[in-house]
């Protein structure tokens, strides 16, 4: 039996999700409502003391953090297997997969300048401390504060806007030879990014491969094309968050398009 702690938007939940419905394994979902702050729970901390999403448990045993918990699947289930077979190509997965922890702190920065910062903003300076306080790392802590502080002015932004040009780049130059990032053939590495991008794509700042990246924007829709995409992610996102998503970023996507422009420019 699998049990799979999750949240309905959260990109690294979403993450599993998607590498659940490739290989067709059927499991339990339990919610934590991040925005209730679910995620400190004491009871959920004893799950995943980072108080994070996802956590799976399967037969009793459990795994946190979201690239470790793929590539478990996909040992543990035999059937629809997401990892090349030759050992060159393999490493080459694996290379990408460690890449998405870097975008993922990435796409957090991004998602918690734009909306999360508003949604803060609107609380008392009480309500604010206690958020922070909470976090139980304590450099993601400060990182939080200064982005609440700073918003897209902030250093850390504009270092999560580098990331992405990096990202991207290297992704064109793969995909420029071959149909998923990893040869012909779908792989860990493709289905660990799905969410991230759809993140982007909510946030309303697509153009930042649109615009530069013609085979990162291929690889996307071919990503879209997935029936996972739908089950994974279009599934668990509500009316109600594309809306607010979208009320928030969109004033601020011109923003965005200026910083990232130099970023672009000068590669």
């Amino acid at each position: 039996m699998i049990i799979l702690y999750h949240a309905t938007t959260a990109v690294c939940a979403a993450k599993v999700r998607v590498v659940l419905a490739e290989k067709q394994i059927a499991f339990e979902g339990r919610l934590i409502n991040l925005h209730k702050g679910e995620q400190f729970n004491p009871d959920y901390m004893k799950i995943n003391p980072n108080a994070a999403v996802p956590a799976l448990i399967h037969d009793g045993q459990v795994l946190i953090e979201s690239t470790v918990i793929n590539e478990y699947l996909d040992e543990a289930f035999a059937d629809h297997p997401l990892r090349p077979i030759s050992p060159f190509a393999r490493a080459q997965m694996h290379l990408w997969t460690r890449k998405e922890d870097l975008i993922h702190d990435a796409i957090n920065t991004m998602t918690a300048s734009m909306v999360f910062r508003h949604e803060l903003l609107e609380k008392s300076k009480e309500e604010q401390l206690a958020r922070y306080s909470k976090i139980p790392d304590l450099a993601k802590r400060e990182k939080w504060r200064r982005m609440m502080d700073e918003g897209l002015n902030s250093s850390i932004t504009k270092e999560a806007l580098g990331r992405f040009a990096r990202h991207f780049a290297q992704m064109e130059q793969a995909l420029g030879t071959s149909k998923w990032l990893v040869g012909d053939e779908f792989s860990l590495a493709d289905a660990g990014l799905a969410s991230f991008f759809y993140r982007l794509e909510m946030l309303e700042i697509a153009h930042l491969w649109e615009e530069h990246f013609p085979q990162v924007s291929r690889w996307y829709q071919a990503i879209k094309a997935r029936p996972s995409f739908k089950a994974a992610i279009l599934d668990y996102v509500s009316d109600e968050d594309h809306a607010k998503y979208k009320r928030i970023s969109a004033p601020l996507s011109g923003e965005v398009k200026t910083l990232f422009a130099p970023i672009v420019a000068a590669m």
